[in-house]
């Protein structure tokens, strides 16, 4: 139920704040962030995919996003995260693997997008200049929101040792 609820927050944080910076991808901070501290709170292999079903089920159910295409994109990152992990089982001794699964997994929402729209003729919204823009963007907001998640939680596991 944690996993879920950690989802749901992707979600609920998205509509809530909705501040339009021009950042395409902002949202991946705090969405990236939840879903690697999913990946760290548990040892079951799929719980930052747990999260993202968490995120997927709500964006459904409240009509969150960009109709139907939306709530599928919820689940990729968590996938990217989980399946990184996986091929890498020593994730939790380096602190960067976790953010670097989590800015790829941020980053197939603009190409699925891109792909979606008809590819090199898709510019409008975030794909107004192209994929490269907002692919970068995506890639740097899902990379600092998972490394903010990972520090703290290497803090927290700093601190649970110690005591």
């Amino acid at each position: 139920m944690v996993l879920l609820g950690l989802g749901a927050a992707v979600v609920l944080l998205r509509e809530l704040f909705r501040f339009p910076l021009g950042l395409p991808g902002h949202h991946g901070i705090e969405a990236m962030a939840l879903l690697a501290t999913a990946r760290f709170y548990t040892n079951y292999r799929w719980g930052a995919t747990i999260a993202a079903t968490g995120a997927a089920l709500t964006a459904a159910a409240i009509g969150a996003g960009h109709g139907g295409l939306f709530p599928p994109l919820y689940l990729l990152p968590g996938l990217a995260i989980d399946t990184g992990a996986l091929l890498v089982p020593s994730w939790r001794r380096r602190l960067l693997w976790i953010p670097l699964f989590a800015a790829l997994g941020h980053a197939t929402k603009p190409v699925v997008k891109w792909v979606a729209l008809g590819g090199a003729d898709a510019h409008m919204g975030s794909m107004a200049n192209g994929l490269p823009y907002p692919l970068l963007t995506h890639l740097l907001f899902g990379f600092s929101g998972a490394l903010m998640a990972a520090l703290g939680w290497r803090v927290f596991e700093r601190r649970r040792s110690s005591s």
